[in-house]
């Protein structure tokens, strides 16, 4: 079972969790128990020296998906298909620092390993239930590339898009107009906003499927939500028509606000673990690091996840960019944070992370806090803030002293604040060892950097930094840190997509009903 984070008494069963969402009181699912992992299987060295990214994420998987619902071969199979790539580990000089490289997989983005099994299990639901899926999905930049690939070509499923117009990398968008123009199930809508405006978007359409028409507290309560997130003001008469054509669609998520999308991300941590043993840098058991840059906190909630059923790790270092809300709610258990900035790093370009709420209820479990805290409005301060100067006490929404306590013995946050920063250590870090990294990758290696000076972990701890994507997709990074001619391994599909010409459909307007108007276009179009 899956539970809600607002509330433990809303119970959702597996099928259930993979294409519903969210929960109907707006909170995100996540397990109602976490199983471990053997100590007699986490303790083989055979089974660490062996793993690959499918048998790994076979038992990482297993621990939560019903063995009456998909048979132990059915999952080997699926997983087996869909993680078919490498994910390679690099030593930063003779440091204990390393590098895992996620940009191998189809899409170059650490996104491939969730995405990829995400289609795998929804694609078994859409069969056995002979259902139709509309997903609709916000992106920075690499999510949705992702799950274009995963599911380009389904005939049960369409997926829409929404970016930020401008606000993502322009070899990011060639890759979105790739899919939007090879799928026919598939779609992109840049949004003239940025990703939280996106993001909004995708979870007011769930919510919109849990309302009723006769529920008019409901309706008046979605219509301020819509006013507060989107600035937007909808009639009554104009909510009803939109509850009304979102109900004709069967939507679903593929966000990191779905709880299959965190899942299968552990299996990234469990390689790294591998890698390091394999190589013999670390003995089995050895508690290591990981330095995770982040901006939506789904990459750290997956670590968090993986620590919890079994994977030996001492701490997590979390890098973010200029838009560093999570650095100062774990730093110094405060709402706040500077005006909206777009940076070299755009998969981090967000205010309002939404993986922060199964953070903080995660912690809420592991220190035994039995109150309720309230997110809802947490959320709602962090869209309206627009100073620096203004700051809220997380103590204002129920957030506990134990569970601050808790996130900081856990982790540790570093804002990386400027893109000269990034550039200058991608050119350093390359004069030194003559590895490339790109911006996200960069900004975790710094984070790490910062920590070690400071004392947070020792010098002697091996730390693995996540390099979440290819270098060759920010040519305007690489080209600033003075790199655009450095040698370095390519990718076979993106140099195709770079010489791509066609072109991206119009910016569309922050507007909920045009969005279900086109994804109802797509619906009719692809109903074979």
């Amino acid at each position: 079972m899956f539970i809600s984070t607002r509330n433990s008494k809303i119970e959702i069963p597996f099928w259930q969790s993979i294409v519903q969402g969210m929960a109907p009181d707006g909170g995100l699912l996540v397990p109602q128990d976490f199983p471990a992992l053997s100590p007699e299987l986490i303790a083989n060295k055979e089974w660490w020296n062996s793993a690959t990214p499918s048998s790994t994420a076979f038992e990482v998987m297993r621990l939560f998906v019903p063995k009456d619902i998909i048979s132990q071969e059915e999952l080997k199979m699926d997983l087996e298909n869909a993680l078919n790539f490498s994910m390679p580990l690099e030593r930063i000089a003779e440091s204990n620092d390393y590098v895992l490289r996620l940009d191998q997989g189809p899409t170059a983005s650490f996104k491939d390993v969730a995405a990829r099994s995400l289609a795998c299990l929804m694609s078994r639901y859409a069969d056995i239930h002979d259902a139709r899926i509309n997903i609709v999905v916000a992106t920075s930049g690499d999510t949705g590339v992702a799950i274009a690939d995963a599911f380009g070509g389904s005939k049960r499923i369409t997926v829409t898009i929404l970016y930020p117009h401008d606000g993502v990398s322009e070899v990011q968008e060639k890759q979105m107009i790739d899919v939007h123009h090879r799928y026919p199930n598939e779609q992109i809508i840049p949004i003239k906003g940025n990703f939280d405006n996106c993001q909004d978007i995708a979870k007011l359409l769930q919510s919109a499927r849990t309302l009723s028409l006769e529920d008019t507290e409901g309706i008046s309560a979605y219509q301020k939500d819509i006013q507060i997130k989107l600035g937007i003001s909808y009639t009554t008469e104009e909510i009803i028509s939109l509850i009304n054509n979102v109900s004709s669609l069967n939507l679903s998520s593929a966000n990191s606000i779905n709880i299959w999308r965190l899942i299968p991300q552990m299996t990234q941590y469990f390689m790294a673990y591998a890698e390091l043993v394999k190589s013999g840098s670390i003995q089995v058991g050895e508690e290591i690091v990981f330095s995770v840059p982040t901006g939506n906190v789904g990459h750290l909630m997956a670590g968090i996840y993986a620590k919890e059923i079994g994977l030996p790790v001492s701490h997590f270092i979390v890098g973010t960019n200029t838009n560093n809300i999570l650095a100062n709610i774990i730093g110094e258990g405060v709402v706040r944070h500077r005006p909206f900035a777009s940076s070299s790093a755009p998969s981090m370009d967000i205010l309002d992370p939404s993986n922060l709420e199964r953070l903080l209820h995660f912690a809420g479990i592991k220190t035994g806090y039995v109150g309720t805290i309230n997110y809802a409005q947490m959320k709602n301060d962090i869209k309206r803030m627009t100073s620096v100067y203004e700051s809220i006490p997380l103590s204002t929404y129920g957030v506990t002293t134990e569970i601050l306590t808790y996130l900081r013995q856990l982790i540790w946050a570093e804002d990386v604040e400027t893109d000269q920063e990034i550039h200058a250590m991608m050119r350093d870090l390359h004069a030194r060892t003559s590895i490339v990294l790109e911006p996200h990758g960069v900004t975790g290696y710094i984070a790490l950097l910062r920590a070690r000076t400071k004392g947070e972990i020792s010098k002697e701890s091996v730390a693995v930094i996540f390099e979440t994507a290819h270098p060759d997709k920010f040519p305007e990074s690489l080209e600033a840190a003075g790199l655009e001619q450095a040698e370095h391994p390519s990718h076979p599909r993106l140099v195709e997509v770079i010489q791509n010409t066609e072109q991206a459909p119009s910016a569309c307007e922050l507007d909920l009903k045009v969005v279900v108007d086109v994804m109802t276009e797509l619906q009719v179009k692809t109903d074979y």
